[in-house]
This record gives C-alpha cells, structure tokens and sequence, in this order.
C-alpha cells in the first residue's frame, strides 16, 4: 500500500519541467510535492499501524471473553448438577419424614411407635449445606473484566448472584431455627443414634413421654419445614442458573 502511493508521489514529481529553463519556483514546488508525500505517507503508515493494533487488542478482548465464557460456563453447570444432587436428597428426606409422621400421628397410634421413631430412626441430620462455584465471577469482577460483556448480560448475571445470596441467606436462617429446636430436644432426648451406649438407653428408659412427644412433633414439623423451604429455594436457583446457561451458550 505504501509503495502505491510512493509511486504516485514520484509520478506527480515527474510532472515538473526537467529542463534547464525549470525556474526555482517550479522547483520549490517539486521538493513541497516531495514533502507532502512523505507526510502522507508517515499519516498513512501510522493509521494501518493503529487500526493493526486496534485489531489485535480487539482479538485478545474476544479471547479472553471467551474464556471467561468457558469458565463461566464450567462454574455454573458444577452447581447445577449440585443442586440436582441436593433437591434429590432433600425430597428423599422429606419423604421419609412424612411416613414416620403418618406413623407416630395415627388415630389408633400408641406412643411407643413414636418413641422408637424418635429414639431409633429420625435423621437430625439438615443437610442445606452449600457453595456455589463463583470463582470466575469473583477474577471478573477484581480485573475489571466484567465490562468485556455487555450490560444485559452483567444484569443477568448479577441478577443470579443475587438470587444465590438470597437463597443462602433464607437458608441459614432456615437451619439455625432448626439447629436450635435439635439442640434444645437433644439436651433431653439424644438421637445420635448411639443406640448401644449404657448411658444413652439409660435417657431414654427414663423420660417424661408426653413432653418427649409434643417436643418430637414439634421438631419434625420444624425440620420438614426446614426441608421444603430450602428445596423451593434452590429449585429456584436451579432454575434460574439453567436459563442463564442457555443465554451464556448462545452468547456470540
């Protein structure tokens, strides 16, 4: 490209009278055709090298957005198949609450049934416990890179953080009500599981039945809650982190 216009500018010097008769204006108009070509040129040359490296920076932007991408992708599909793995677990607790509740909680149902429940096979278990993979969201946001998206997509994006924060904040909330029910029924009625210890049988030999069985009651009411509130949350999540993944593939 260059060359070309280097050949244009000699032409337009070769239009100049050559003979001895050329005056000294003809002259100084050759040198001042010479010196506008060369400016031209040193323009030239610079705005093929900006728009080269416009091009290139440009290149690495998309690269590097495109990892980003990857990585996002790779985070976000892990808690997806984790919440699956929880929501699954959850309902396979819930289950099992509601039979041993429609046991103890018969008409016809002796309060020995809801002891051995209680004493034999409740899981105090709450299994909430849960963080999300946010270690490409959080290099995004510490570089700066963030803005390498657009803005409807940082808003989908942000959105969906705020719904995982909100989900862990109801769910903290949800377990410490629960933790403080166990801990207290506990206190009086352990249900470890540690059913072949002395001093375990020996708790449970002596009790007070009617305030065990109004504590049990209220404390399976309080876990069976517990479960269903964090499901509807994470289900929530789930479903919420399955559309952004859709929007995230498609993204050019």
């Amino acid at each position: 490209m260059i060359k070309f216009f280097r050949r244009i500018r000699y032409d337009l010097m070769e239009e100049n009278p050559t003979s001895a008769r050329a005056t000294a204006g003809s002259k100084t108009g050759k040198y001042l055709k010479y010196a506008i070509g060369e400016i031209i040129l040193v323009v030239l040359g610079i705005l093929i090298a900006l728009q080269i490296n416009n091009w290139n920076e440009h290149r690495k932007k998309e690269k590097l957005k495109d990892s980003y991408k990857v990585s996002l992708i790779n985070d976000l599909s892990k808690d997806t198949l984790m919440l699956g793995k929880l929501i699954t677990e959850n309902y396979r607790v819930m289950d099992a609450l509601r039979m041993q509740q429609k046991r103890f909680l018969g008409l016809e149902t002796p309060i020995d049934t809801l002891i051995k429940i209680a004493r034999d096979e409740f899981e105090p278990e709450l299994n909430t416990r849960f963080k999300y993979n946010r270690n490409t969201f959080n290099t995004l946001i510490a570089s700066g890179n963030i803005d390498l998206f657009s803005k409807e997509f940082n808003d989908m994006l942000m959105a969906l953080i705020s719904l995982q924060d909100i989900e862990r904040e109801n769910s903290e909330w949800y377990s410490n009500v629960y933790s403080s029910k166990i801990s207290r029924f506990s206190d009086d009625y352990p249900v470890s599981g540690h059913q072949n210890s002395k001093i375990f049988n020996s708790i449970w030999t002596d009790i007070n039945e009617r305030k065990m069985a109004s504590g049990f009651i209220s404390l399976t009411d309080i876990k069976g809650f517990a479960h269903y509130s964090f499901v509807n949350e994470i289900e929530n999540v789930k479903k919420q982190t399955i559309t952004f993944l859709k929007q995230l593939d498609s993204l050019d």
